[in-house]
């Protein structure tokens, strides 16, 4: 064991079984990205996609995994989490999985489901456990802030002056409550990390932003914190918004009381998408959707080109075919 890798998580009872660790390509910091691929919603108790096979072949510079990243096939919370060991050891053994994590960076945030339970937050019992077995299973470093601080948020700069970076990763479990989403230890850390200097941020949520469906879930189930989001987002440059969660996949647009264009595209599910009994979402139309609604199996992509000053958002089907894209200038994303 070197000095990068985590210690096995144990509650100094019992002996637990422990996953094999999930360790990926390293980051390159100092190139610029000009690819980066996301997805949410993994259940590897399911036949094994081949889903990675077809995200690995658009060669992305890194791959966020949004959350949801397995799936317990009993959510029960108890402390010793067996349900949740098991199907991060599913994950791990997956060939597919394996050989996109051995070519690229693989960085993951959680949602509920690999968090603990369904819509669980800041008073689930287990939530310290919960937490050390992603930071072991995910082999974050020792030196890594995350393993100094509560939660599993964090971000990345990468690439050169004029073609930087910021990849923004929320954690929307580990303070939840009824009244706010990131908690004000979160909250003071995203106005910090705005605050610093980049050219692109691409912002994931684990939950969509800008959706305002009201059966699926979303900050708009937030409004004074998607609010506090909005005005935030209109003191820096260059933001751009990936989420999952929602078990489709669709592009969002907000133009009106913000200082720029806000583009975001929700990708999800990797391989659980909704059932077809469910595809007709009750209500008024989604004023923020763009485009169609994909009900399969789906993966984005935020293509950056940096000699155009262009921004794509793809959404993807789960064999690799182009679903539908949105385009933005850089030069748009400007704040006040």
């Amino acid at each position: 064991m070197t000095a990068s890798e985590p210690s096995p998580v144990s509650d100094g009872s019992a002996e637990l079984p422990v996953p094999p660790l999930m360790p990926s390509a390293p980051l390159d910091e100092t190139k610029a990205l000009t690819r980066v691929c996301f997805g949410s919603c993994y259940a590897p108790q399911f036949k094994q996609s081949h889903v990675w096979q077809h995200i690995l072949a658009l060669k992305p510079d890194a791959f966020l995994y949004l959350g949801d990243n397995v799936y317990q096939r009993d959510e029960n919370g108890r402390p010793e989490l067996l349900e949740l060991r098991e199907a991060y050891s599913l994950l791990a053994a997956e060939a597919d999985f394996a050989a996109l994590r051995a070519a690229t960076p693989v960085l993951p945030v959680w949602d509920d489901h690999d968090y603990g339970m369904n819509n669980a937050g800041a008073d689930f019992p287990a939530r310290l456990q919960t937490e050390a077995l992603f930071k072991q299973v995910w082999a974050v470093p020792l030196d890594d802030p995350r393993r100094h601080r509560e939660g599993v948020y964090y971000s990345r700069t990468v690439g050169p002056t004029g073609k930087r970076t910021q990849l923004i990763l929320l954690d929307l479990h580990y303070f939840l409550t009824k009244k706010s989403l990131l908690g004000e230890i979160q909250w003071r850390w995203l106005e910090q990390t705005f605050a610093e200097s980049a050219d692109l941020r691409i912002f994931a949520s684990p939950i969509p932003v800008l959706c305002d469906a009201d059966r699926l879930d979303g900050w708009h189930k937030y409004p004074a914190e998607r609010e506090r989001l909005f005005k935030l987002i209109d003191q820096t440059n260059g933001v751009v918004i990936v989420s999952g969660d929602s078990h489709v996949g669709a592009h969002y647009r907000r133009s009106e009381g913000v200082a720029y264009p806000l583009l975001e595209l929700t990708a999800s599910s990797l391989n659980f998408p909704w059932r077809e009994d469910l595809h007709i979402p009750p209500g008024p139309p989604d004023s923020a959707r763009i485009g169609p609604v994909f009900w399969e199996s789906n993966f984005g992509a935020v293509d950056i080109d940096w000699d155009k000053g262009e921004i794509s958002l793809a959404l993807y089907d789960d064999i690799g075919r182009l679903v539908h894209k949105e385009r933005i200038a850089l030069a748009a994303l400007q704040g006040r």
